[in-house]
């Protein structure tokens, strides 16, 4: 498995916040395809019409001005 997420996630100094802002579905559904740690949230809390999407994950948290990741960077592994 190789490290790939952090190309989608940049850490602020407080979070790691989604480097695409929260109106990018191509990216957020490309992230969460990549992503071993995908949890699909309730279907009320899901925003994107395409169920595999960043925007639609339990991990995702959202902020006043983007979104980010509440996994451990460290867990960032691409499905091979």
């Amino acid at each position: 498995m190789m490290d790939r997420m952090s190309s989608h996630f940049e850490f602020d100094g407080q979070v790691y916040r989604f480097k695409f802002g929260v109106d990018d579905e191509p990216a957020s559904r490309a992230c969460a395809s990549e992503c071993g740690f995908f949890i699909p949230d309730d279907e009320d809390e899901q925003i994107d019409d395409t169920p595999i999407s960043c925007y639609n994950c339990m991990n995702r948290r959202w902020l006043a001005d983007g979104m980010e990741c509440t996994n451990e960077p460290q867990l960032w592994l691409v499905k091979v």
